[in-house]
């Protein structure tokens, strides 16, 4: 299964590499030029490397886990046909941006939104089948380089000898999942200059799961207590570079599930969107 809540910090890791190599710059002044170019190369080898959670994604919940009070319940299904609206507004006028000659020919760019739903499916158990056998170059290829990292440092924590067995049992409530909850393209920019384009997809999948551990040192045999059979929620990310010329996309990765949004936690993620917009431009400006 896919690690809860993953929200992580990649910025983290740029400040301390780049950090790192700063205290080598200071203490070679004769080097100064070929590390500054050096710099350069990590610091976009690392944003290449990194992904981020669109803001103000959004989980919405159904209608009947809203607020009970009827401004928040009002408010709330606002914000939910608003964060659609933005995402719409975003898809089309990337449709208009990639067409050849403005209104007068077809875009370029194809959402393919029907391949969200399959596609999660099919990583979701690559991956899982995956990380319970430990099989890192495969968790490499279909994660984020953050979920990738927290996965083999999980797989390299189990104790040896002890192997691990996943199975997807079945899928569950399939009157309602699975289903494409957040959908949605932007425009970001690099930390070395330039826009990057993303983008990202949210499927929320119900599914019954069986974990099991065995010990391969006692040969193969299940450890007691070993065995679990749960019912679980998890809203998937998925996310896709797409190419700024051809507006072609790359091959969708995951990037770690999200929790269900509430009333409250979707007003902080607006207010931090905010004020991270209002950071930006402040530093664009000076």
């Amino acid at each position: 299964m896919l690690p809860s809540q993953i929200l992580l910090r990649p910025m983290r890791h740029v400040s301390a590499t780049v950090t790192r190599s700063a205290s080598s710059y200071a203490r070679n002044p004769a080097s100064r030029a070929a590390t500054k170019k050096r710099l350069k190369t990590e610091s976009s080898q690392i944003e290449a490397n990194v992904s981020f959670l669109l803001p103000t994604t959004l989980v919405a919940p159904p209608l009947w886990r809203y607020p009970r009070q009827p401004s928040k319940f009002v408010h709330m299904l606002w914000l939910h046909l608003k964060a659609r609206f933005d995402a719409f507004k975003s898809l089309v006028g990337f449709k208009v941006m990639s067409a050849p000659k403005l209104l007068m020919s077809r875009p370029r760019f194809k959402a393919q939104r029907a391949s969200a739903i399959p596609t999660a499916k099919a990583l979701h158990v690559q991956m899982s089948e995956a990380f319970a056998a430990g099989d890192r170059e495969s968790l490499r290829s279909i994660c984020s380089t953050e979920l990738h990292r927290s996965l083999v440092e999980a797989i390299d924590a189990r104790p040896r000898g002890v192997r691990t067995e996943w199975e997807l049992v079945k899928y569950d409530k399939t009157w309602y999942y699975p289903r494409l909850a957040d959908w949605r393209i932007a425009m970001l920019p690099r930390q070395t200059g330039g826009m990057t384009t993303i983008k990202q997809a949210v499927v929320s999948i119900s599914s019954v799961q069986r974990l099991a551990r065995y010990d391969d040192t006692k040969g193969g045999a299940k450890i007691n207590g070993s065995e679990r059979v749960r019912h679980m929620l998890e809203h998937i990310v998925l996310q896709a570079d797409i190419n700024d010329k051809t507006y072609e996309h790359g091959p969708w990765r995951l990037w770690g599930t999200i929790p269900e949004s509430t009333y409250e936690s979707y007003l902080q993620e607006i207010a931090d969107s905010q004020v991270a917009f209002s950071e930006d431009q402040r530093q664009a400006r000076s």
